[in-house]
């Protein structure tokens, strides 16, 4: 489980680095770069070209496209609605593992399971929308985009929590990478082109800390636990991000916020102490 939290600490720091690095490069290149860049550095760690030809198999494609659509469409709905928006819509993903679990694999969830979703859930409405809901009544294309990208990281969070057992984290990761950059290069060509060596430091960054790191441990972790309680502690970016701004930045935040971020994590240890209570008992 502390992997999980680790994962998610390291997640939530990229989002200032991401805002940060988007003024000197392209999105749609910079998420390819943080992807090969990534790919570049863990390769030789698999020993030899020839066992690259593993990552063609069937399973672990299937569990990068989730992987790569959500980034894709995080990255173009940016563009066409407001953040509060992308950012509540983004971390739907609890819901929809609720959702795709019961439909899929039927299965079951504890009452305080699911107490714990809807504490964190309106948790990340509160700190979203600070409970300004002015303008959420007109849906645009960037919102329908933004609720699939929560609908892919919660099939992402099924899919390889199952396929990791498998292959490992060290293949699994490695073929996310190379999927995901194959998967958006054709995107860099469909926007204007923008690219400064000030945001280098910021790839190096992402693809080390928040790519690398954070994908491995965050593989080394889902096993351990059900795919709800893998998609509630992934919310703690959304806490991590919001003190990196608060703390780091400057920026100013309202009681409201501060209320929200405190149900986010309510929601998290209420889910956390529910596996602690239970090791070894899984719900998938």
């Amino acid at each position: 489980m502390f992997f999980l939290v680790f994962a998610a600490v390291l997640w939530g720091s990229s989002f200032p680095v991401i805002t940060h690095a988007l003024r000197d490069i392209s999105p749609m290149l910079f998420l390819v770069l943080r992807f090969v860049t990534a790919f570049v550095i863990l390769a030789p760690r698999f020993g030899s070209w020839r066992r690259l030809s593993k990552l063609f198999r069937l399973d672990l494609f299937l569990t990068a496209i989730p992987n790569a659509l959500a980034f894709i469409l995080q990255y173009k709905a940016q563009e066409l609605t407001t953040a509060s928006k992308t950012a509540l819509f983004v971390n739907s993903s609890p819901v929809f593992v609720v959702i795709f679990a019961a439909l899929v694999l039927s299965e079951r969830f504890r009452p305080r399971q699911l107490a714990a979703t809807i504490i964190a859930m309106v948790g990340v409405v509160v700190t979203s929308t600070r409970l300004d809901f002015s303008g959420f009544y007109i849906v645009n294309k960037g919102d329908v985009m933004s609720v699939a990208v929560g609908a892919c990281w919660a099939l992402f969070i099924i899919f390889s929590r199952r396929v990791v057992e498998k292959y490992g984290p060290l293949e699994l990761s490695l073929g996310l990478y190379f999927w995901t950059a194959l998967m958006a290069f054709p995107f860099v060509f469909l926007e204007p082109l923008r690219f400064s060596w000030s945001g280098v430091p910021a790839v190096l960054y992402l693809a080390a800390f928040t790519t690398i790191t954070a994908y491995y441990f965050y593989l080394r972790g889902v096993r351990s636990v059900s795919s709800l309680t893998t998609s509630l502690i992934i919310l703690i970016e959304v806490v991590v991000a919001f003190l990196i701004s608060h703390v780091l930045l400057s920026e100013s935040f309202s009681a409201v916020e501060t209320v929200g971020v405190f149900m986010v994590m309510t929601g998290v240890v209420l889910v956390l102490e529910r596996d602690q209570r239970a090791p070894g008992r899984h719900h998938e």
